[in-house]
């Protein structure tokens, strides 16, 4: 396992790569390179929606996570460390579910703008395809959160965004 920091402008990348002991087998793919974004909390919905696509096209998969930073937080860097620590084990539980299909894992952590940071990571990175949720947001939640994340991804990647509904309540 490798890992490396990297810092340009206002964002931090913190990079851990994994391979499985076996990897996938190679196919004649239109995706080189699957980026899955995740949150503080595994969707496992989508999880195995972007594992499996990965593992089914014989590709590796970069899993991104975001620490969204907010200045207007009181306590900033306790609740810093606690998205960085929740970010962390989702980025851990993905790598999980990778091994178990024998794909190849690129772990990323960076602090930022959910949305800018997947759409610059994908761009700077050669993803071919965007995996990442999109939240049930009905009702009072789109009053409060008129867009999600998928929504800004979607709107600026310059590459395919498969999201994945979740699951009904």
């Amino acid at each position: 396992m490798a890992t490396s920091f990297t810092q340009t402008g206002d964002s931090t990348t913190v990079s851990t790569t994994t391979v499985a002991s076996s990897p996938a087998a190679e196919t004649d793919s239109p995706f080189d390179r699957v980026l899955l974004a995740v949150g503080e909390e595994v969707d496992e919905h989508v999880v195995e929606a972007g594992v499996s696509l990965a593992a089914a096209h014989g590709v590796p998969i970069d899993v991104l996570s975001i620490v969204e930073m907010n200045s207007s937080i009181d306590h900033w860097d306790m609740v810093v460390e606690q998205r960085e620590s929740e970010a962390s084990s989702s980025l851990e539980a993905v790598e999980t579910m990778a091994d178990d299909a024998d794909v190849r894992v690129t772990k990323q952590l960076r602090y930022g703008t959910p949305a800018e940071e997947i759409s610059l990571y994908a761009e700077h990175n050669d993803t071919d395809l965007i995996v990442v949720g999109e939240p049930n947001r009905s009702g009072i939640r789109r009053f409060f959160s008129p867009q999600s994340v998928a929504d800004g991804v979607t709107q600026s990647a310059s590459v395919p965004v498969l999201t994945v509904p979740a699951p009904s309540e």
